[in-house]
């Protein structure tokens, strides 16, 4: 029987002679891999089975309301990795925020309507344009104080 290479572990093994065309060894680790990546594929590729994946997820966590809670108190390191991430990607959000919506207040907002929008480049209009739709969704009370 010829060997082959796991593709999780990347390990020697010989296939079972039921399944001579299997790519994982018999370890529970890379059977846990071959599972998760089946898993990901299917996800990805088949809606039926995306969507009864989804709700089968939802009400296991109707069902179980307090597990995140109790693996949390459980898991102090999950925790603190997970505050931490977080934390991360809020900073890389701040970053991204071009500008801020109580940075200028206009005295009088455009009204809703249709824009011809032009790159500026060192001063100079560009060819490039394109039509927007500004639509004011709420009004912003004017205060003689800003």
């Amino acid at each position: 029987m010829e060997t082959k290479t796991c593709n999780a572990c990347g390990h020697p093994f010989t296939p079972r002679p039921q399944n001579p065309n299997q790519t994982y060894c018999t370890d529970p680790v890379c059977q846990r891999e071959r599972r998760r990546r089946w898993q990901q594929k299917k996800r990805r590729d088949d809606a039926d089975y995306r969507d009864n994946d989804a709700r089968a997820g939802k009400a296991w966590a109707a069902e179980n309301p307090a597990y995140w809670k109790q693996y949390r108190d459980a898991n102090p390191n999950y925790t603190e990795r997970n505050r931490n991430l977080q934390q991360s990607r809020n900073q890389k959000l701040r970053a991204s925020v071009i500008a801020n919506e109580d940075a200028s207040r206009p005295l009088c907002p455009p009204p809703s309507g249709r824009y011809r929008m032009v790159r500026i480049e060192n001063g100079v209009a560009s060819e490039d344009t394109w039509i927007v739709e500004i639509a004011v969704l709420t009004e912003i009370p004017l205060d003689e104080d800003v």
